[in-house]
């Protein structure tokens, strides 16, 4: 296993991912899509095998949930998940023989899939699509519903403290633009764009002409991995042949990493690419690890902490979960894990809105987030205007940034947009 000192998150320090040590024993969560609860298949002392299908939800338009390991089913419990919520889990204990884990497995010819067996694939196999990892769906359906013309593939991250995008497009780029072409087959995409950084190195050659259309932005200026502003940026710029729009299909790299081994080799949805860091760590590392895998697990599988964790924080530090425990479970929506020593972790106390108008001068949309968090907590039911500013927020968290008072204004909005959503007036 190659480590790689925390002083440097340079891409050029990493090689290809190894695989993780595998666990005892897996935690896997029945809910791993955004506002999608799976119900259990199996129970206490059934035996399961790698990739066996083990949840199914009760809407069909869901994907279910599989096996990461081969073994028998100690018990379903209650499980705290790195966003925050507490769901149901199957717990599994290792034993018997894995049907992918070690095989040589061959590429299928996938020239000779039509849309409809890719589609199935994916869905069947049960990709996720973080490329709004708050929000993770199943890509299979996003490719049943798909409305729009455009692909867009991000190869970089929409959070600079979190690489996993741009890691996976370094070692696996060939992979990437191989399923961005399955997709878009299968969604009938007219045109496929792929989003990358100015800073990125990458092989121009693997690109087809008059196929593949690049989009160069600055990926360090934060928010331009977001959807929202991918399409107004893009949309700027002048003699472009096309435009994009909300319906069109977004998908990251990790992504579509997934996508590849679904379709190509059949591998359902059981690992995860995740970058590993923080002073709390000898090293960082970047490591292909079983859904279900504990975090305190993988901490001892890369030689343990050199001092105690006092955040630890999931997907990115901007936009982000702060994860209560080492015990909590990889879930298919992680991306990157950090932990982070007192050292390094500022106040975290919640203080009253001082009116300093910071995130109106911030917000990418010209909301007034003060406005919403304060009628928020004031009032039961937010005022028509608010209720629109809501909808309008595209949860690029700068508000929480420059916040002096530490208020998760981009959190509270969010809560308010997925309660409006459960009522349906979004």
């Amino acid at each position: 296993m190659i480590l790689y000192p925390e002083k440097s998150n340079e891409l050029k320090n990493y090689q290809q991912p190894q695989n993780a040590f595998l666990p005892h024993r897996v935690t896997i969560p029945l809910c791993e899509e955004y506002n999608t609860v799976c119900k259990s298949l199996v129970k206490p002392g059934d035996v399961v095998y790698e990739g066996q299908l083990i949840a199914q939800p009760s809407n069909r338009t869901k994907t279910g949930i599989h096996s990461s390991l081969p073994g028998v089913v100690e018990d379903i419990i209650n499980c705290q998940c790195p966003n925050g919520k507490t769901e149901k889990a199957v717990k599994i204990n290792l034993t018997g023989s894995f049907n992918y884990l070690g095989k040589l497995i061959p590429e299928t010819g996938i020239s000779e899939l039509s849309p409809a067996q890719i589609t199935e694939l994916i869905f069947g196999k049960g990709v996720v699509n973080t490329f709004n990892s708050l929000k993770p769906v199943n890509l299979g359906q996003q490719i049943k519903s798909f409305k729009g013309n455009s692909l867009v593939v991000r190869l970089f991250d929409d959070d600079s403290s979190c690489i996993t995008d741009r890691l996976t497009t370094k070692f696996y780029l060939n992979n990437v633009i191989c399923a961005a072409e399955l997709v878009a087959k299968a969604a009938g995409c007219a045109n496929t764009i792929f989003v990358i950084g100015k800073a990125q190195k990458i092989d121009d050659s693997l690109f087809e002409k008059g196929k593949h259309i690049i989009y160069s932005v600055n990926e360090s200026r934060y928010s331009l991995g977001l959807k929202e502003i991918i399409i107004s940026e893009f949309n700027k710029l002048k003699n472009s042949p096309l435009k994009l729009s909300k319906n069109d299909l977004f998908c990251d790299a990790v992504t579509l990493y997934e996508t590849y081994q679904s379709v190509t080799r059949g591998i359902p949805s059981i690992n995860r690419l995740i970058h590993i860091s923080g002073n709390c760590l000898k090293a960082s590392c970047f490591l292909n690890i079983k859904i279900g895998t504990s975090i305190r697990d993988v901490i001892s599988q890369i030689g343990g902490l050199i001092k105690n964790p006092k955040q630890i924080i999931i997907n990115g530090s901007i936009r982000g979960y702060s994860a209560g425990s080492l015990d909590m479970p990889v879930t298919k929506y992680v991306k990157s894990i950090s932990l982070i020593s007192s050292k390094t972790k500022s106040d975290c106390v919640i203080y009253d809105c001082i009116n300093c108008g910071n995130c109106r001068f911030v917000c990418t949309e010209s909301l007034l987030p003060d406005l919403i968090y304060n009628e928020a907590i004031n009032f039961n039911e937010p005022s028509e205007p608010v209720r629109k500013m809501i909808f309008k927020c595209i949860g690029c968290a700068k508000c929480n940034m420059v916040c002096p008072s530490r208020i998760p204004i981009s959190q509270m909005i969010n809560t308010l947009k997925e309660e409006a959503e459960a009522r349906k007036e979004l």
